[in-house]
């Protein structure tokens, strides 16, 4: 009989399997990827990622079930996309005013290495994740539409890929904090290319990886646990 490992997703809508179709719709397919990831090798994953939540929400839905009882053995924690955004709409409506992320650093991490440590006290495997990089032209496209000035955003910006390195940076965090607390981490952002030709995995709000994308997510973890069960 196969052994099951019981696994639980914290996570924004990445681990929500989010894609966007032709007409800005959002349909999650994560679903097709956790059977595969049972099929494979054994483990049971329920998801707990929501759509558009930071950190802060993905924390306080943990603690919730710390205290309902946290019946897994892995738990896979993915902020950072949410945390490092900001409101477009008013960077749009006052570009020489300073504006911050939507999760300032401190509190990013703070929130982060939290988790792990309280997954860690109830017994809990934590696994932590970089992020898919973001193709930067495309998410000012498309924080540009419905009103909002992308003059005035690229104003504020001064460069496109102040937005891709803003994220990237949030990325790298979970990197260290992963190293620092000795943490398994599954490193997919490296799995995406570089360049013009990160546009073929990407939907086209430039965030959300494509069917494409999202299978190399899925290569990520399997050859992660490939090894981590081997």
């Amino acid at each position: 009989m196969k052994q099951i490992l019981r696994a639980k997703i914290y996570g924004d809508s990445i681990m929500k399997g989010t894609i966007l179709d032709a007409g800005y719709r959002y349909h999650a397919i994560m679903n097709e990827y956790l059977i595969k990831l049972y099929d494979r090798f054994g483990i049971e994953a329920e998801n707990r990622a929501r759509f558009g939540i930071t950190v802060k929400r993905g924390h306080s839905i943990l603690l919730r079930d710390i205290d309902e009882g946290l019946d897994c053995e892995l738990a896979l924690v993915e902020f950072g996309g949410n945390d490092s955004d900001f409101k477009w709409s008013e960077i749009s409506m006052e570009p020489d005013k300073e504006h911050l992320p939507l999760t300032s650093m401190a509190d990013f991490k703070q929130n982060i290495a939290a988790m792990t440590e309280e997954l860690r006290a109830q017994g809990v495997q934590p696994i932590m994740m970089t992020l898919p990089p973001i193709e930067p032209n495309r998410y000012l496209d498309f924080v540009s539409r419905n009103g909002n000035s992308r003059e005035n955003i690229l104003k504020w910006l001064g460069y496109v890929e102040k937005i891709y390195e803003t994220h990237k940076s949030y990325s790298d965090a979970v990197a260290e904090i992963a190293q620092e607390r000795i943490v398994p981490l599954v490193d997919v952002r490296s799995a995406f290319p570089s360049g013009n030709a990160l546009g073929e995995y990407m939907c086209i709000d430039g965030v959300h990886p494509d069917k494409k994308g999202y299978q190399l997510i899925a290569d990520s973890f399997a050859s992660f646990f490939e090894k981590a069960l081997a």
